[in-house]
């Protein structure tokens, strides 16, 4: 032990606590840095899951990580696209279902899932000097419930989040995708034959 040196103590007679524990968080609005709504994938690896996977076991994977979305990946771990847990619990997966001709439990991520091609990035260095209400403009103009965000080596590092903005700053967020083509319009209308 000769190869340490000993702490200095401090006096701690007076028996404070800190309250760092339970200290609130700063309240967010709009105008606050969209830095503080980024899910950064560096900080905190993000749920992912094989685009096999049917939606009731995704279901208890978010439930058990308390994530609000899974990146779908497929055999070698490349992103393929997006799906967040409110989807994968909304009506759409039964009218999902009835058009596939399959039962709930047979549906899978790739059934549900936003594919890459459906959604955008922004780099992370414009987040950087971004408000939320930048990035959620952006995602209504869109219609995209996500945001993806890139590293200077055009990796993705990150996503934003429609619906947890919506929850952190107890506001309606109502954001309609929109249509690539015609086909996807059809998608979205139930037919009753």
């Amino acid at each position: 032990m000769n190869n340490f040196k000993e702490l200095r103590l401090q006096d701690i007679s007076n028996g404070a606590l800190s309250n760092a524990v339970n200290e609130v968080e700063p309240t967010l609005d709009l105008t606050s840095p969209a830095l503080k709504v980024l899910n950064s994938f560096t900080q905190k690896d993000p749920l992912r899951a094989h685009y096999g996977t049917t939606i009731v076991d995704a279901l208890k994977q978010t439930n058990s990580c308390c994530s609000d979305f899974i990146l779908v990946v497929d055999n070698e771990d490349k992103l393929l696209g997006i799906t967040s847990s409110a989807d994968l619990q909304s009506s759409k997966i039964m009218i999902l279902a009835r058009r596939l001709n399959l039962h709930r439990d047979e549906i899978t991520l790739h059934d549900v899932m936003t594919p890459l091609g459906n959604l955008a990035g922004v780099s992370l260095q414009s987040i950087s000097y971004a408000c939320i209400g930048d990035a959620l403009q952006t995602m209504e103009h869109q219609g995209m419930m996500f945001l993806l965000v890139t590293s200077a080596k055009q990796e993705i590092c990150g996503l934003i989040s429609a619906r947890e903005i919506a929850k952190k700053l107890h506001i309606p967020v109502n954001i309609n995708p929109i249509a690539n083509g015609f086909s996807e319009v059809l998608q979205q209308v139930e037919h009753p034959h």
